[in-house]
């Protein structure tokens, strides 16, 4: 099975499309600091539309971004961790709940505004789900869209894969026994996935790094079967077979 990193394309005159979201999320956990390892800030694209927190009574202290001190962060992650999905990586700056906004123009049947948000018509819901995906679920968002513009979902990815042994960054001490970060070489600039270590998705997010939209090649037929939908993909492969794939 092949596997491809998915994003928006970067020149607008390949695609037809001209779209755009204007849109926020109700809640988050904050930004911190760990106070041992002094690591932290806030990590994007860890986003899960599916989580309402409306029934906390702490709610109002999720909706307002800011850095706070390590152990607020602790509380506010706690208390969260019961309503998200099962196997979600919740790091400071995760955010939740349907986005609110507005969609500017018609988007395509599945699109992508950032290479951590991925969004479906229903016409193109329909059509990852016929094909039997694995890890596909959209969830409604609360955009507003123009006369006779479809609703617009967004999928919500799950979080794995891992670097292949011969290109893992290698581990640098021990653990930190606060936050539990343990720091990591260079990231390498050529990389692919362990194969052993692929969660059972078509599609999802890179653990060691969101912003990474990952899909399988039955998730790419699907996707390029739709004809132009203004998303880039491009291969993730070793070095030997991306030169054997050329030479095809």
């Amino acid at each position: 099975m092949r596997y491809y990193e998915l994003g928006p394309t970067s020149d607008a005159g390949a695609t037809k499309w001209r779209w755009g979201i204007t849109g926020k999320r109700p809640w988050g956990l904050p930004g911190t600091e760990c106070p041992r390892c002094e690591a932290g800030g806030a990590t994007i694209a860890l986003n899960y539309p599916s989580v309402d927190l409306s029934g906390l009574l702490e709610e109002r202290e999720y909706r307002r971004a800011r850095l706070a001190p390590w152990d607020e962060y602790v509380r506010l992650r706690d208390r969260v961790l019961s309503l998200m999905p099962p196997g979600a990586v919740v790091r400071p700056g995760t955010e939740m709940g349907a986005l609110v906004g507005r969609v500017r123009g018609l988007p395509p049947p599945v699109a992508m505004d950032a290479p951590w948000n991925l969004y479906a018509q229903p016409e193109g819901v329909k059509r990852l789900l016929a094909a039997g995906l694995c890890g596909i679920k959209p969830v409604p968002t609360a955009l507003k869209v123009g006369r006779d513009v479809p609703p617009l979902l967004e999928l919500e990815l799950g979080v794995g894969g891992d670097y292949a042994p011969e290109c893992r960054p290698e581990l640098v001490g021990e653990p930190c026994p606060v936050c539990g970060t343990q720091r990591r070489g260079l990231e390498p600039y050529r990389w692919w996935l362990d194969r052993d270590a692929l969660p059972e998705a078509d599609v999802f997010r890179f653990r060691h790094n969101p912003a990474c939209t990952i899909a399988s090649e039955r998730f790419v037929e699907v996707l390029r079967n739709m004809g132009d939908t203004g998303i880039q993909v491009t291969e993730i492969a070793p070095p030997a077979a991306r030169e054997a794939n050329a030479s095809r």
